[in-house]
């Protein structure tokens, strides 16, 4: 089964000023853990608020589609913690590495 890092990037969309210090008040809890990519996922983004990245790493059953699989999975993954938080979002993109395709410099 092919491990995909995935990020989902987006911007949050009008939020309201409670949802703004909710945030605010959330942001740097964990530095630089929320940069890393496991399986929960992580939501990152700056003081200003306006976009945010979310990054996780996905397991798929290979197959041609496994890369779409992995975007659908990780999307939804986002989506579902950003509409349980109340946090309003739009204009969602999707990128992905596939670690089975990553070479290895060895010296």
């Amino acid at each position: 089964m092919p491990t995909y890092r995935v990020l989902v990037r987006g911007k949050f969309d009008r939020p309201t000023e409670a949802v703004r210090a909710k945030l605010r008040a959330g942001s740097g809890e964990d530095g630089l853990a929320d940069l890393a990519f496991s399986e929960r996922g992580a939501l990152t983004y700056s003081s200003h608020l306006g976009g945010f990245s979310f990054r996780v790493a996905v397991e798929v059953a290979a197959g041609a589609d496994a890369t779409a699989r992995a975007h659908d999975h990780a999307e939804l993954l986002a989506m579902e913690l950003l509409e349980r938080e109340g946090y309003p979002y739009r204009d969602l993109t999707v990128s992905s590495t596939c670690l089975d395709d990553v070479k290895v410099n060895r010296r």
